[in-house]
């Protein structure tokens, strides 16, 4: 154990900030985030059983660390986004394979209604990225089958007796859209009715799946809500206490795009729209019709530390720019 830098780490102080680890050629080959940075950085030079061997490993290499300040524990999970997203590290595995992020889109343009994951977006229908793209293609193979959009799968060939109604076409691109874009839960809802129709019909086996894929779509969408939220609402102010002062940020699209800090008197005498108008950039933002792969931590980020801690307060905003 370096005695130097364990004794370094006592001296930072207890307050939020981001780290970087460096070994002997001053790259850096880890980067984290803490509230209280001389807590968490020390915990790196004390014997813990709970330590991974990944990080035994990362600590074997180490022979230096630096860091930054910030003024809130926000703050330092936007950076350590940003950091890990520049530099690379070799011992960061979140927030580090954005690369291979995918998009899901529902293809219209055609009679048959094709469901495709892509690793680029396409204009029109295409929804992400989502950094849990293993799982997208379970999502394609029970949207799918639910809508009979894939006569060759196995389940639809074998149980094709039991299935539902042909629904129209229009229908099934409303339900799919409204899915991906407004927070619909009929694809669910679906799932549940023929589940109880499979159980009445004693098809057990049938039943059990559908109420297999029932918790996955459902898991799916409510962990990709912040992701389409973000999408649908252009403009935000967010604030927090930060000591006897607050913080407010200005997001747009689910990305911060400036802050600042006042005192709470200070900050109370505006409404919302005075305080964005006075850290609004000088030219409106692009708007994102999909978000790009490195943008997704970043809005996953935001939105879950929002909903995690109930200091924060966020309200919808008219266009500053109207």
């Amino acid at each position: 154990m370096n005695d130097t830098l364990k004794n370094q780490a006592k001296e930072l102080p207890l307050t939020p900030g981001v780290y970087l680890m460096q070994d002997k050629h001053g790259d850096i080959i880890y980067v984290g985030k803490a509230k209280k940075l001389r807590e968490r950085v020390s915990s790196y030079f004390i014997k813990n059983k709970q330590h991974s061997k990944k990080t035994l490993r990362m600590i074997q290499q180490l022979t230096s660390f630096y860091t930054i300040d910030v003024p809130t524990e926000l703050d330092a999970l936007l950076l350590e986004c940003e950091l890990i997203q520049t530099h690379r590290p070799i011992y960061n595995r979140q927030m580090n394979t954005f690369e291979k992020y995918k998009y899901f889109e529902i293809n219209i343009e055609d009679n048959d209604i094709q469901l495709n994951i892509l690793p680029a977006p396409t204009e029109k229908n295409c929804f992400g990225p989502f950094s849990i793209h293993r799982k997208l293609d379970q999502v394609k193979q029970i949207l799918e089958e639910l809508y009979g959009l894939n006569k060759n799968n196995y389940w639809h060939q074998t149980f094709s007796d039991q299935s539902t109604i042909t629904l129209d076409r229009d229908v099934i691109i409303r339900e799919l859209l409204e899915a991906f874009t407004l927070n619909g839960r009929q694809p669910q809802k679906r799932l549940e009715t023929n589940m109880l129709l499979a159980s009445e019909n004693f098809s057990f086996e049938r039943a059990g799946k559908m109420h297999e894929e029932w918790q996955f779509l459902t898991r799916f969408f409510n962990q990709n809500k912040k992701l389409i939220l973000a999408s649908q609402t252009d403009w935000q102010l967010l604030w927090l206490p930060y000591d006897s002062k607050i913080k407010y940020y200005l997001i747009y699209q689910g990305l911060v795009i400036s802050s600042r800090i006042y005192t709470k008197q200070t900050f109370h005498k505006y409404t919302a729209a005075e305080l964005a108008q006075k850290i609004l950039p000088k030219s409106k933002p692009p708007h994102f019709k999909q978000f790009s792969k490195d943008q997704v931590d970043f809005i996953n980020i935001l939105y879950s530390y929002i909903n995690q801690h109930n200091e924060c307060r966020l309200i919808d905003l008219n266009d500053p720019f109207a």
